[in-house]
């Protein structure tokens, strides 16, 4: 059953070993990341950790998604080799692992897929571009 707090899948990739999925940059990620790799047997407390840091008096604050951007983290265990690169308006995973039935279950029951809508705004967002132009070059500008 699909949540609120879920993973919204953009896109995904596979060698039959490395594994990439692209996914929707929102604060709903965090809760269903801990739940992805609680799932794939990583220490939950570890992965919350992630998610915070500490002031100068040991004081805990929960961090943002938005404060994650241009940096990865990674994680490993007996079975799984996973890094999450964290972009401006998305979230690639990567995991590494003979293993691929636990992710494959975990996304097919608690995922959900980008709406088509979403990926018509996205094209008509990059068409404001300027396209690139052919330029005539002649010697007198060189």
């Amino acid at each position: 059953m699909v949540t609120k707090n879920t993973i919204t899948l953009i896109g995904t990739d596979n060698d039959g070993f490395r594994h990439r999925y692209s996914v929707k940059k929102n604060e709903a990620f965090k809760e269903s990341f801990v739940k992805f790799m609680k799932d794939l047997d990583f220490d939950e407390k570890i992965i919350k950790g992630t998610f915070m840091t500490y002031d100068q008096y040991d004081n805990p604050i929960k961090l943002k998604i938005s404060d994650f951007e241009d940096c990865i983290r990674h994680y490993q265990n007996k079975k799984y080799d996973v890094d999450v690169f964290y972009g401006k308006f998305k979230i690639i995973i990567v995991v590494r692992t003979k293993f691929r039935t636990s992710v494959i279950k975990y996304l097919e029951k608690k995922a959900k897929w980008i709406k088509l809508l979403d990926v018509k705004k996205i094209k008509e967002k990059s068409k404001s571009k300027i396209p690139l132009q052919k330029m005539k070059i002649s010697s007198r500008m060189l």
